[in-house]
This record gives C-alpha cells, sequence and structure tokens, in this order.
C-alpha cells in the first residue's frame, strides 16, 4: 500500500508516454514547423490534463478518507509522478556534459514524448552536442511540469477549491 502512489504514477506516465508518442508522431508525418508547433502544444495539453486528473483524483481520495499533511502528500504524489521526467532531464544534462553518450538525445525525445516536438523545434538531430547549454537547461527544466502540475492541483483540491467551477463559470 505504501508504494502505491508511485505505482499510480509510473502508470500515469506511461499512459502519457502512450498517448504523446501517437500524437507528436501521427502530426509530425504531415510536416512542416507549423504541424510540429501545434504538436508540441496538443501533447503538453495531454501532459497537463492527464497529470491536473491525477492530482485531483488522488487529493479527493485523501481528503474522503481525512488525511493530513497536505503539503508533504502532494509533494510525495507530486515526486512520484515527475521521477521519470526527472531522471531524463539529468540525463540530457550529462549528455550535453559528455558524460554519457551524445546520442542519448535521440532516446530522450523518444521517451519524453509530451517533449518530442519541443525537442524538434530546438533540433531535430540525434545528438545534444547540437543544442547550446541554454536550450539543454530549458528542456530539463520542462521536465519539472508534471511535478508543478500535480503539486498544485493536489494542494487546491485539498484546500477546497473545486475546479469544474472555473470551466462552467460564467463570464
Amino acid at each position: 500500500m505504501k508504494y502505491q502512489k508511485w505505482l499510480k504514477g509510473i502508470g500515469m506516465y506511461f499512459m502519457t508516454e502512450i498517448l504523446c508518442l501517437f500524437l507528436a508522431l501521427t502530426l509530425s508525418a504531415v510536416g512542416g514547423n507549423l504541424f510540429r508547433l501545434i504538436s508540441c502544444v496538443c501533447t503538453l495539453g495531454i501532459l497537463i490534463c492527464l497529470y491536473v486528473n491525477f492530482g485531483c483524483r488522488h487529493a479527493q481520495e485523501d481528503q474522503h478518507q481525512k488525511k493530513e499533511h497536505i503539503y508533504s502528500r502532494g509533494l510525495g504524489l507530486s515526486a512520484a509522478a515527475m521521477m521519470p521526467y526527472g531522471i531524463y532531464g539529468i540525463l540530457l544534462c550529462l549528455s550535453k556534459a559528455a558524460i554519457i553518450n551524445a546520442e542519448f538525445y535521440r532516446w530522450y525525445k523518444l521517451l519524453n514524448a509530451p517533449f518530442l516536438q519541443l525537442c524538434n523545434l530546438f533540433s531535430r538531430e540525434i545528438t545534444s552536442a547540437s543544442l547550446t547549454w541554454a536550450e539543454t537547461l530549458f528542456l530539463a527544466l520542462c521536465n519539472l511540469l508534471p511535478f508543478l502540475v500535480v503539486w498544485v492541483t493536489y494542494v487546491l483540491v485539498r484546500k477546497g477549491v473545486v475546479l469544474e467551477e472555473f470551466l462552467y463559470r460564467k463570464k
């Protein structure tokens, strides 16, 4: 039971990867930078929506069970959701520093499907040597997005914010 949220976080990662990889490869077959940009927005939207749902669902479960320690539980859940992405960000930086093989960038793109088209907008090459350090750090920091999405969603739901109200309120 203790490691259940970690397993759910890894499961969410795999589901996100499959959906985003399918969409990214489908839209990139059309070609052109415009479709890469559209694909980038769509895959990041999928990532955000799935992780908002992940954080919201767990926050509601914890709220129903009246569990305490909102921030620490939210941080633990967020870390579980971000673990693969964090590892990939570190490996990308190590690849750029030539500590590991520079061709890891090819695998980084495939293993990090929500950011595949973002990577292709920076460089379509297969080595991290084609990236500047600023681009490498930006791509590595983008891997914090799942952590931030889950943590913010978890804390907001636990504090009583109903996310559906944002969707259906009149303007």
